[in-house]
Order: structure tokens, then C-alpha cells, then sequence
């Protein structure tokens, strides 16, 4: 007869179960040290690498110069315009003048859309004469010159057209108003028959119309000349409203790379 609380004599039934879970119990410890090890094992890869060293970016350039021709014989010279670059000054102009510039345009390096526009419009209002008064003009002989009272922007007409000539594409290179192998390129005239275009409507655009841009067609391509003709002109309709009065302004001239960029300047 076992006494309660006495230990379990060495060799009982419930000795020998104790030490068989021990056994049990140390066996699983070390099969979980051993399948560690195991895995650890496995993440030993083969590998190798190789380097692609000095990349560099550089960046391309868009790069516009002009240079053009007036039809009374003046000339500038093939380079970014400058503050002497006035394309038009003009007195004395009543309805039926007119005034035409060729205009060079040069991009170099890579592709580019361009467009021309009228930007910086002063509508100066002069002395008042009888006939303007009599229209009305109701600003007429106003103190406040060059605060845009004037109407001639109302009233000025400009049209433009790719000067391209008798033969297509563009054969002069940097030889201003024709050479040899097109006599009618860059000449400061639209031809009809020719492979001359009208970028604008034939009966002419707006000031405010050139304000907002008007397109090229297509893409410039680098290295390449294209003579653009621009015209103004005060139509016969004039009314006596504009007289003595002025128009400043500048003509712009801008291109934007077209690689990655759809025309940003068409409707």
C-alpha cells in the first residue's frame, strides 16, 4: 500500500511513462533543430551582377533663328531676332495699303511645331480730325494717347502663307527671295499654281486672331529653311474712324519640341 504524497518508486508504470514523453519531447527538439538548420541552408542562392556604370541624359535643344526680307528691299540677317528687328513701320497707310515681309524660319537639332502671333498691342488714339469725328468716334481727340483708344486693330487685315515655290519642299536653303533650283521660293509673293499654301483664310486674320496664334503646318524639321510670307493689309472698307490712329505691337515667333508633345497650338 502506496502512502499519498510519496514519490513514485524507479521502475513503476507511471515513472517509465514520464521518461518515455521526456525521450519523446527531446527527439522532437532536436528534429525541429535539425529542420531548421535545414532551411537555413537552402537560402545560400547562386548569383552573379554586373554594373552598367556612367549613364549619362543630355538634353537635346530646340533652337529658332530667323532671318527675313521686305518687299521694299530691306533685309536682317539669319540669327535670334534682337531688339532692332522690326518687321513693319509704316505712316501714312490709308485704306487699300498694303505691306508683306518673307520670314525665314531656322530650327535646329530635332523637331519642332511652330506658330506666330501678335503679342504687347498698343491702340494709340491721336488727334481728332473732321471725318473721324463725324463717324463717330466717340474717343476721338482724346488726352490719353497709347491707352488703347484707338480702332486700328479692329480694322487690320494679315495673311500668311508657306512661300514653298514652283517645285515642292524646300530647295534654297539659307538663299533669301529664290535661287536656282526654285525661282519662286522665298520670293515674297503668293503664286497661285504653285506649291504655295495660305495658312490663313485668303481674305485675311484678325489681330485678334494672330493674339491667339496661328499654327504652321506640319513639323519643322531641323535644318531645314521654310519661308513664311506675312502680309497686312487695311481693306478698302476702312471706315474714317481710324484716322491718325496707330497700332504697336510684336510679332512672336515660337516653336515647341513636337517629340512626345501632340500639336498643342491646332483646335
Amino acid at each position: 500500500m502506496l502512502l499519498r504524497g510519496s514519490a513514485d518508486k524507479a521502475g513503476s508504470p507511471r515513472q517509465l511513462k514520464r521518461n518515455s514523453m521526456k525521450k519523446i519531447l527531446i527527439s522532437l527538439s532536436i528534429i525541429g533543430l535539425v529542420a531548421t538548420i535545414a532551411i537555413g541552408a537552402t537560402t545560400a542562392y547562386f548569383k552573379d551582377t554586373e554594373i552598367s556604370a556612367g549613364n549619362t541624359f543630355t538634353a537635346g535643344t530646340i533652337d529658332l533663328k530667323i532671318d527675313y526680307q521686305c518687299g521694299d528691299n530691306c533685309t536682317y540677317p539669319l540669327e535670334d531676332l534682337g531688339p532692332g528687328a522690326v518687321f513693319f513701320r509704316k505712316c501714312d497707310i490709308k485704306p487699300g495699303d498694303k505691306g508683306e515681309v518673307t520670314i525665314s524660319w531656322h530650327v535646329t537639332s530635332n523637331e519642332a511645331w511652330g506658330r506666330l502671333k501678335i503679342a504687347d498691342i498698343v491702340d494709340k488714339e491721336y488727334k481728332c480730325t473732321e471725318p473721324e469725328a463725324e463717324y463717330p468716334d466717340p474717343t476721338c481727340g482724346a488726352d490719353d494717347i497709347g491707352l488703347g483708344l484707338g480702332e486700328m486693330s479692329q480694322y487690320l487685315k494679315f495673311t500668311m502663307w508657306m512661300d514653298e515655290g514652283s517645285v515642292a519642299g524646300w530647295q534654297c536653303g539659307t538663299v533669301q527671295g529664290g535661287c536656282l533650283a526654285d525661282r519662286k521660293e522665298g520670293n515674297n509673293i503668293f503664286d497661285a499654281s504653285t506649291f504655295d499654301s495660305m495658312i490663313t483664310d485668303a481674305d485675311g486674320a484678325s489681330v485678334d486672331e494672330l493674339v491667339s496664334g496661328i499654327p504652321l503646318p506640319g513639323k519643322l524639321q531641323p535644318n531645314t529653311t521654310y519661308y513664311v510670307g506675312l502680309e497686312w493689309n487695311l481693306p478698302f472698307s476702312t471706315p474714317n474712324i481710324v484716322q491718325t490712329d496707330s497700332l504697336a505691337a510684336s510679332i512672336v515667333m515660337e516653336v515647341v519640341q513636337s517629340r512626345n508633345n501632340p500639336n498643342p497650338w491646332t483646335p
